[in-house]
């Protein structure tokens, strides 16, 4: 595990603010909706039935508690830098949760290594970056899901407004797991269509949701 981690942090630092990945990368992408409902990237394809998971993952609020307060300690930095902050969190050998460094993407999207079976990964992490009337930054996007989703794993969202969603890999849905302002809000933040955005959404409810936008 403590190869994974050393690993995971010479790639995070050595493509650290680039838009485009190293020819090798093949791992999840994250992307915000835009006003118009599209992405910034292109969703991937589904591996239904796949998992880089191991057997008994832990899950439930041990796990959200977890990732709340580490995506907590990103949202300034996230602001300030105006771009998205990613990475992994995962079981170490003695059973503890622990987060990869976190790798910085642009405005609106983030890219990661491929998770691989044996690392003890158990979810994505990201912030979705500073506020922007032209993205639809309060909820996870299309693609959020189905990065997750493409390798059997769930995924943590941080948004400018402080809401922290949990993408359920099981339930094949997404669900805020605290809402408006639980973790630290970005100054420039304003309230948009905030009375529009539900508790949980479906795949299908959320590409319902981007098309109307």
């Amino acid at each position: 595990m403590i190869r994974l981690i050393a690993l995971l942090t010479a790639t995070a630092f050595a493509v650290a603010g680039c838009d485009a990945p190293p020819s090798q990368y093949v791992g999840p992408t994250f992307g915000q909706m835009g006003a118009t409902g599209s992405s910034s990237v292109a969703p991937r394809q589904e591996n239904v039935g796949f998992t880089v998971a191991p057997p008994n993952a832990p899950s439930g609020a041990a796990v959200d508690n977890f990732a709340a307060g580490f995506l907590g300690t990103l949202q300034a930095g996230s602001f300030a830098g105006q771009r998205e902050y990613c990475g992994y969190i995962f079981v170490d050998g003695a059973g503890r949760l622990q987060a990869t460094p976190p790798r910085a993407g642009t405005f609106a999207s983030c890219l990661m290594p491929e998770p691989r079976v044996g690392q003890g990964i158990i979810a994505s992490y990201h912030t979705h970056g500073s506020y922007d009337r032209r993205y639809d930054n309060e909820v996870p996007s299309v693609v959020d899901l189905q990065s997750d989703f493409d390798y059997g794993i769930d995924g943590y969202v941080s948004t400018p407004g402080g809401r922290i969603w949990l993408v359920d890999f099981q339930t094949k849905s997404t669900r805020q797991i605290c809402g408006l302002g639980c973790v630290a809000i970005d100054p420039n933040f304003r309230p948009q269509n905030d009375g529009d955005i539900r508790a949980s959404y479906t795949l299908p409810a959320l590409q319902r949701r981007s098309n109307e936008s």
